[in-house]
């Protein structure tokens, strides 16, 4: 399993930070669940994330920090740099996060992920109120589309684990009169239920990425018809780049897991005619 973990106290405003984006996240999943993909709000409760990370084979943490940095920043650590031992005299008051990564390294061993993310967003206002401030409010967003990303590939990397070890067919979309056509089984295994995506050229490639976040616009993922099938109308996108509308392509595709979407060469292209 995968788990990410939330931290901070929602009653000091950016302190919030971390139980913010775990909510968000939590909602996103229950629509969009992922029996792998585990989030928790762990509060002010350093010995919750020492539990609820034993056993993951990652582990993301989000917290605010002060460090006099511009209001919203965001830095991503990996775990070794901000793991800390308590003090000998330290109470359950004073368990931290950072606590917690030392305590659960040494107490469940392999158990424990050496896969840990940290995620802190600077905070411009800890004083008592319920309402992040405008720019931690923006990072909100962008950590969680990070987060999003990466649990995607997380999914991804699980998914030959679950299939027979024969190997797979290869994967297949039509361009037909400027629009793309996906199956259902592409369709559901990576976009999700999604319903919109993103066209990007890269040199002689062409990125299908999906878009998991209301109002990040994009192309519109139609239903075709009943069985899933898909269609993405894209007619200036496709002409722009030289996929003329008379002419029918069936494309292999591949899943790009350094930008978590689909790929095809255009360079690789043979049409045939209709």
């Amino acid at each position: 399993m995968y788990v990410i973990i939330g931290c901070g106290n929602l009653n000091r405003r950016d302190d919030g930070v971390g139980v913010v984006v775990a909510q968000r996240l939590q909602a996103f999943f229950s629509q969009h669940a992922q029996p792998n993909v585990h989030v928790f709000d762990a509060g002010t409760g350093g010995m919750d994330v020492m539990f609820h990370a034993r056993g993951a084979r990652a582990l993301i943490i989000i917290d605010a920090c002060v460090s006099g940095s511009e209001s919203g920043a965001i830095f991503k650590l990996r775990g070794d740099d901000v793991t800390n031992r308590p003090n000998s005299s330290y109470s359950l008051h004073d368990f931290r996060w950072d606590h917690a990564l030392y305590a659960g390294q040494q107490i469940f061993k392999e158990e424990f992920p050496k896969d840990v993310t940290v995620y802190l967003i600077e905070a411009a206002d800890t004083s008592f109120g319920l309402e992040l401030t405008p720019p931690v409010e923006q990072s909100v967003e962008i950590v969680c589309e990070h987060i999003r990303t990466q649990a995607l590939a997380w999914i991804h990397s699980e998914l030959p684990e679950s299939h027979s070890s024969e190997p797979e067919s290869p994967l297949h979309i039509r361009i037909h009169k400027g629009s793309l056509y996906v199956d259902a089984s592409i369709s559901e295994r990576y976009f999700q239920n999604l319903q919109h995506i993103a066209l990007v050229k890269r040199d002689n490639q062409i990125l299908i990425l999906p878009i998991r976040h209301e109002g990040g616009g994009g192309l519109l993922l139609k239903i075709r018809n009943s069985h899933g099938d898909r269609v993405i109308h894209a007619q200036e996108f496709l002409r722009e780049h030289g996929l003329e509308d008379l002419v029918d392509y069936r494309i292999p595709v591949s899943w790009d897991n350094t930008t978590c979407g689909l790929v095809f060469d255009v360079s690789r292209i043979n049409p045939r005619s209709i």
